[in-house]
């Protein structure tokens, strides 16, 4: 049966891999990236297109309070690495467009950091991933990530950036969560988002390291648990699990209502586009769903027509 692209609901969270180069070498990266040029990267004048093309799906209904409906996360490889930053979130906060950023740490001072707030970046993400240089730069692959990491935070703190802790689990740092978490706190996150190990690009190499359905059963009853008695909520990304695990662990433990984890974003109001333009449902599904270029830098276009099994090239059923 055809998929009407008229009753297909667009994404209002893109992750956007505005480029592929970093200066991390992580164990985990999906994308594999390195700190090299990638060819064939989006130009800022077709970013600009992505972005006009975005802004029907940004304007604000009447009667709805809040943020801006539209949200990119700005993210890489390393989005500071491209020159073109600044130029691309002002754009989108022009067009009403909520912008929030993963900076790997390496490129944040208090100046790069306020001057992306200026121009729309309403919050960050950091990535600590041990709660000490040694198991933080073993996993990040360069000698000093931890430091450089814990200077982008304090640099977040100066300049009333807010900021969340992301923490990839596995098999690697999960006995030291009760760290990681307390060294949230301390630093002032607003939250604490666990992402599973998925193995792709080079995670492959530690797929060995990814949780048991018993080890992520006990995360999740530690995060569940910490999240009621505070202070820091939890978040669990990449874990599709989590929101039957937690409708079961609500009843068994009488905890208050609350909305419960997303567990996987991908198919739910969320999509990842790649530095070179293509569509994907999630940065760690490498099924490609078409590439922007070939719709004119029409983003809701693209989408649409991926929805349609007669639709683009590439097209993904998801």
């Amino acid at each position: 049966m055809e998929i009407s692209a008229a009753k297909f609901a667009l994404p209002r969270v893109i992750a956007w891999e505005v480029t592929r180069r970093c200066p991390l070498r992580c164990r985990h990266c999906r994308a594999g990236a390195a700190d090299v040029p990638y060819e064939h990267e989006l130009s800022t004048a077709e970013c600009m297109k992505v972005l006009d093309s975005l802004a029907p799906l940004a304007a604000k209904k009447p009667e709805r309070i809040g943020p801006p409906e539209m949200m990119i996360i700005w993210t890489g490889g390393e989005p500071m690495m491209r020159p073109d930053i600044l130029d691309l979130v002002s754009h989108a906060t022009r067009l009403g467009i909520r912008s929030v950023m993963a900076p790997c740490g390496l490129l944040v001072t208090p100046e790069r950091l306020a001057a992306l707030k200026d121009a729309g970046v309403a919050a960050c993400s950091f990535s600590i991933d041990g709660p000490d240089a040694a198991s933080h730069d073993a996993f990040r692959g360069v000698s000093g990530a931890f430091d450089n990491v814990m200077r982008a935070m304090r640099a977040a703190r100066e300049v009333g950036m807010p900021f969340q802790m992301n923490t990839t689990v596995s098999t690697l740092n999960v006995d030291r969560l009760e760290e990681l978490y307390a060294l949230a706190v301390t630093q002032g996150a607003a939250k604490l988002d666990l992402f599973f190990l998925v193995p792709v690009g080079r995670g492959k190499a530690i797929a060995d390291y990814a949780l048991s359905p018993d080890a992520t059963r006990a995360v999740l009853d530690w995060a569940f648990a910490k999240t009621v008695a505070g202070p820091l909520p939890i978040k669990e990304t990449c874990c599709p699990s989590a929101p039957a695990y937690w409708a079961e662990w609500r009843h068994t433990h009488n905890a208050p209502p609350s909305r419960p984890p997303c567990g996987c974003l991908g198919g739910r109001g969320f999509a990842f586009l790649s530095h070179v333009g293509d569509l994907q449902t999630c940065g760690f599904i490498d099924v490609l769903c078409g590439n922007v270029r070939d719709f004119n830098c029409d983003f809701p276009a693209l989408v649409s027509a991926a929805a349609n099994p007669l639709g683009a090239t590439g097209n993904c059923r998801s």
